[in-house]
């Protein structure tokens, strides 16, 4: 190799090393995105899930959904979930601002959650909450924030919830306030 070809390769891996001594360090290219795209979405969801005998278990409505196959999670925006009994009679009607769906069938309910009650008769008439997971299979309730019970006889507040709404039974766990009413005629 001739003096002059040397001195080129000398002259070109300088440059090489000074350019990459000079040049910014580009982590955020390197470094993995925390940030996940959905799988798909839905607009206007419209949900109905069925038993093997054919009958309505129940019914998933929201005005907007993300899924997100990677975290196991699908989101929702206004959900609205509707349980039936055996009878595919409709029993509860939840509704809150936003919600998830986890991969093990718990839907986690935030921000105005209300639970009314579908048949008339019942001690129950409505639960308010900010905060509720349901276990979809087994239809259990719970939750750790401040919550309000009404029927017509009755209005009770406390922190904390657990209930099975198939057998309809629920328990204010701490700070229990209740206010009963006797409202019959004579």
């Amino acid at each position: 190799m001739s003096r002059q070809n040397i001195g080129i390769v000398v002259l070109f891996l300088c440059a090489l090393g000074i350019w990459r001594f000079f040049s910014p360090d580009d982590e955020s290219s390197t470094s993995p995105s925390t940030e996940y795209q959905p799988d798909f979405t839905a607009q206007v969801l419209r949900s109905v899930e069925f038993s093997i005998e054919g009958k309505i278990i129940r019914r998933i409505f929201a005005d907007s959904m993300e899924h997100y196959g990677e975290l196991g999670m699908t989101m929702f925006t206004n959900p609205v979930i509707i349980i039936y009994d055996e009878n595919a009679q409709a029993t509860w009607k939840i509704q809150a601002k936003e919600g998830n769906f986890s991969s093990d069938d718990v839907a986690t309910l935030r921000n105005d959650v209300v639970i009314k009650n579908m048949n008339k008769n019942d001690y129950i008439d409505v639960i308010t909450t900010s905060y509720l997971q349901l276990e979809l299979a087994d239809n259990l309730v719970r939750s750790d924030q401040l919550i309000t019970i009404t029927g017509d006889l009755f209005n009770q507040t406390g922190v904390g919830l657990e209930g099975d709404l198939k057998q309809e039974y629920m328990t204010i766990l701490k700070q229990v306030e209740a206010i009963y009413t006797n409202d019959e005629k004579i």
